[in-house]
């Protein structure tokens, strides 16, 4: 028995520009601090204690901040493991009008283990279809990825396909 709607879940990791954006702005302000390192060395003036102290906070910045920067499929180690993909309900609202189509959405797969509230909507429907969708995309249950051996966030295109039979 066919019901009134049948929806398929396709999860896909994309690559996005801003990510790219992003990825590479966190590139150019870790760079910085090397050439301040650079420069002191140059000039002498570097004092030994307060220039440890700096190369630790450094570190240790660079390393809560590899967890709290998301990272798309390319950039990881393993990819994010979706183990539950729950389905959206079809609006009443939106039957009387025949919305048909796809839900494209920009999610962030955490590092915690959650879906980040930061939901982007790429492509929508009307009459409360994109919002059954992002419910259901917040439900999704999943291994977060990992780089290096350490969890980190990771950038997920999922798409639902709403049609009515």
């Amino acid at each position: 028995m066919k019901r009134v709607f049948g929806l398929i879940v396709i999860f896909a990791v994309v690559s996005i520009g801003a990510s790219v954006a992003l990825a590479q702005s966190g590139r150019a302000r870790r760079a910085e601090p090397a050439k301040e390192k650079r420069a002191e060395e140059k000039t002498g003036q570097k004092d030994t204690a307060k220039g440890e102290s700096k190369d630790k906070a450094q570190d240790e910045a660079q390393e809560t901040s590899g967890r709290d920067k998301v990272l798309t499929r390319k950039e990881v180690t393993v990819r994010a493991i979706i183990n539950a993909k729950p389905l959206p309900g079809y609006p009443r609202g939106a039957r009387p009008y025949g919305v048909e189509g796809q839900v494209k959405l920009r999610i962030i797969l955490g590092a915690d283990g959650k879906v980040r509230d930061e939901i982007e909507v790429l492509e929508g429907l009307p009459h409360g279809v994109t919002e059954e969708a992002i419910k259901a995309a917040r439900r999704i249950e999943f291994e977060p990825a990992r780089k290096d051996g350490r969890p980190v966030s990771q950038y997920v295109m999922v798409i639902y396909n709403f049609n009515l039979h």
